[in-house]
């Protein structure tokens, strides 16, 4: 799928397990629950953004979990269904983000949630923009 137009298209809950989208452009797209292990997006298009660099992380929590940059330096997050900004989550909080699935309950699912999002915060932080 490399240099595909996606915009706007609806792949939610797709498997794009290990597919090349290198240029391709998801502006719009819809990613929701999308899977994207090992899947090569640098040079992608999402938001109007270019990724940099994109790591997908299976097994941390129940959902898959991403650390992303972008070429302007932005960094996002994605766990599960939820994609933000680190400094959207930071505003947030991982443990106010999803209270009815995840309640700040101290439970050993919660705080695998915690940690698989305190994982991919450092990864995205240790990304460096590929020109």
């Amino acid at each position: 799928l490399d240099g595909a137009s996606l915009d706007c298209a609806n792949l939610v809950g797709a498997s794009l397990v290990g597919a090349s989208l290198d240029g391709a452009s998801l502006d719009g797209a819809s990613l929701d629950c999308a899977r994207l292990d090992r899947a090569n997006l640098v040079g992608a298009s999402l938001d109007g953004k270019l990724i940099s660099a994109l790591r997908v992380f299976g097994g941390l929590y129940d959902y898959q979990v991403w650390a992303v940059l972008f070429q302007d330096g932005t960094r996002q997050v994605r766990m599960g269904c939820l994609f933000y900004g680190l400094e959207k989550w930071e505003a947030m909080g991982i443990r106010k983000s999803n209270l009815s699935e995840f309640p700040d309950d101290g439970s050993e699912r919660s705080e695998n949630r915690v940690a698989a999002f305190e994982f991919a915060k450092a990864v995205a932080l240790r990304m460096a923009v590929k020109p």
